[in-house]
């Protein structure tokens, strides 16, 4: 599980996060739709609801014809963004560090959180509890649940809620003598189940269980706001056993302890379809009310998919892939390779616990993370990029969308940086900044003040790119990324792009239409990355200071000559964290790095990677699988290391 996880992390950062997968079962893809794409969908129309057992079988059957055995997954983040009174960060006024996200108000599930007093730590199959009582530190209690994986955790009050992957079937209490043996073998063949677990943490060294949600799916997205936890789940129905296995239940099924012990189908009012969408598998919105822990949760079902998750204050959007083609007699893998994809967005309204459709649009391109969507004021924004078909030769552009809350469009820019991609995108106030990348690395600023007339203010070419922008104030954003070189080869016309180290660019964007990169800095060589590269919640910030801190693997390269063959070979010469106080007048400036690696080796231990950091007072905790390391940042040295395997 461990080396899957860093080896898939380690891929996203070096193609881009994209890959392609071909599969021998009938199962269809949450991204991908061989249909036309429909006409906008407005808020006066209601989706069609699915009326019974042959209805939905019916619909499943249509839509079975339409897939072929392909699939695309885009390793891409969700989304999130902000309303007009809100900040791009949801640092609090305290003393004790948060998570870094978007949105001010709206939580993102990480696999650290802290609530001043305890650091609760995901790891691969448990929790983690350990004081944060500087040199004082221990472990104080580690939960562990049978065949359960928690991959994201959230703080409520007196509540720890840890939101995983299940292996234990919640249909087994749902057996019939005839469907015994199919009911049995369906999680084994398709189902990932989604399982939050809620603890009451009253008593850190005693923490109790006091609720179980599960369904059936795979965890797009979550979100906490007011009170409420959100949930975004994609559903694959054992189809295949579709016609021999007609009694099998393709309905997803749902387990919430607080009315059931036992799990059970989604009642067909709750359940919905997109009448011009060909998937077939189900998208799950689910909510719970964290204030009232004995409430029933709330879900709705979609027969549609969901890839990217965006959330405002009071929306909630989804975003998918959609592949079409004018030649109906094509399969889905041909429409695939010769046809570029656009992006379907489907608006979700929020009312506390209650989540319903309000629109959908259709956008030019697809969208590279969360960062691509936001919501401010009465205006819905996004940038995507247009790539051309596998077998065109039509340069990819790159353009930005603007629509007002009902979906309606309201202007747009297409065409930039013609054979570029976006690699990152920062949307603030009344402006987006968009990195795209080829050979150099353009920085476009873009005016979204008037939302119908948006436009290019001033553009900034330079080596590298931006995997993630963060805004430091209003007049300068720093960039996470990669250094680049170009070099010349035998065997290309054009020099081809190497990379050449982890790059840091802090941009002052004072004069839109002439941004800077005014200060850069350069760590390690080759292909040296930080998990900020395509995981924005790594990156540390201090409540009250210009004080960042990041992970990074730093690698020296070496020319090394074998026959007539010239190649580098790239060496890890450090592996930990990085502390850097960073402001408009100085730039960079290193504060410490810290390291978990032992003295005598330098590698790729899992369990000496450093995945966050978090910070009480003046006491940095960082975490390994194995450890927790004390430091004190007024004296700048290591105060204790804590074993958390005790």
């Amino acid at each position: 599980m461990k080396k899957f996880v860093l080896w898939m992390a380690l891929i996203s950062v070096m193609v881009g996060g994209v890959y392609l997968y071909s599969i021998s079962t009938q199962d269809a893809s949450s991204n991908t739709r061989s249909t036309t794409p429909p006409l906008d969908r407005t808020p006066t129309e209601e989706l069609p609801n699915i009326k019974n057992e042959d209805h939905l079988k019916r619909l499943i059957k249509e839509r079975m014809k339409e897939q072929e055995n392909f699939i695309v997954y885009d390793a891409t983040e969700e989304a999130a963004s902000a309303d007009t009174s809100n900040k791009d960060s949801a640092m609090s006024d305290t003393s004790t560090s948060e998570t870094n996200v978007q949105v001010q108000g709206i939580d993102e599930g990480d696999i650290v959180k802290t609530d001043g007093e305890c650091v609760y730590f995901a790891r691969d199959d448990n929790i983690v509890i350990a004081s944060t009582s500087g040199s004082d530190s221990k472990v104080v209690s580690t939960i562990k649940e049978k065949a359960f994986y928690p991959q994201e955790l959230y703080l409520h009050q007196n509540y720890l809620i840890s939101i995983g992957y299940s292996e234990s079937t919640i249909r087994e209490q749902h057996t019939t003598k005839e469907s015994d043996a199919t009911d049995r073998l369906y999680p084994t063949m398709y189902a990932m189940q989604t399982t939050v677990y809620i603890y009451d943490i009253s008593n850190t060294t005693n923490p109790k269980q006091i609720r179980e949600f599960t369904m059936e799916g795979s965890l797009t997205a979550s979100r906490k706001s007011d009170g409420y936890l959100y949930l975004v789940a994609n559903h694959y129905p054992p189809i295949s056993l579709l016609p021999e296995k007609e009694d099998v239940e393709i309905r997803p099924f749902v387990k919430d302890t607080a009315v059931s012990t036992a799990g059970e189908p989604i009642d067909y009012e709750e359940m919905f379809y997109f009448p011009e969408s060909n998937d077939n598998n189900f998208m799950l919105l689910s909510s719970i009310d964290l204030n009232n822990i004995d409430k029933e949760a709330s879900v709705e079902t979609y027969l549609g998919a969901s890839n990217q998750l965006y959330m405002s204050k009071n929306n909630v959007y989804t975003a998918v892939n959609r592949y079409h083609t004018e030649d109906p007699k094509k399969g889905m893998a041909d429409t695939m390779i010769a046809n570029s994809a656009d992006t379907e967005i489907i608006q979700f309204k929020i009312d506390k616990e209650k989540i319903t459709f309000h629109a959908s649009t259709i956008v030019n391109g697809t969208l590279i993370n969360q960062f691509a969507m936001d919501e401010r004021g009465d205006t819905f924004r996004v940038a995507t990029t247009k790539n051309s078909g596998w077998q065109n030769d039509v340069p990819s552009t790159n353009n930005v969308y603007t629509f007002d809350l009902q979906l309606h469009p309201l202007g747009k820019i297409e065409g930039l940086a013609e054979g570029e991609r976006i690699y990152s995108v920062r949307f603030m106030e009344d402006v987006a900044y968009m990195v795209t990348f080829r050979q150099m690395d353009p920085l476009f600023v873009i005016d979204l003040k008037d939302a119908k007339n948006p436009k290019v203010l001033g553009e900034l070419k330079i080596p590298g790119f931006s995997n993630y922008l963060h805004p430091l104030d209003d007049n300068h954003v720093i960039g996470f990324g990669q250094h680049t070189e170009l070099r010349n080869v035998e065997w290309s016309t054009e020099p081809i792009v190497s990379p050449a180290g982890f790059k840091l660019s802090l941009f002052d964007v004072s004069d839109p239409a002439n941004p800077k990169e005014k200060f850069t800095e350069i760590l390690g060589e080759g292909s040296s990355y930080s998990e900020i590269n395509y995981n924005h919640k790594a990156l540390y910030k201090h409540p009250d200071e210009n004080l960042f801190g990041f992970p990074a693997y730093l690698f020296e390269t070496k020319p090394v000559q074998h026959g007539d063959d010239f190649y580098e070979e790239e060496i890890l010469v450090f592996e930990g964290a990085f502390l850097y106080d960073i402001s408009p007048e100085t730039g960079f400036t290193l504060k410490d790095s810290i390291t978990h690696q032992k003295q005598s080796t330098i590698d790729y231990g899992w369990d000496t990677h450093i995945h966050r950091m978090v910070s009480v007072g003046d006491m940095l905790y960082t975490l390994s699988y194995d450890e927790m390391k004390v430091y004190d940042l007024a004296k700048e040295q290591v105060l204790e290391t804590v074993d958390l395997n005790d």
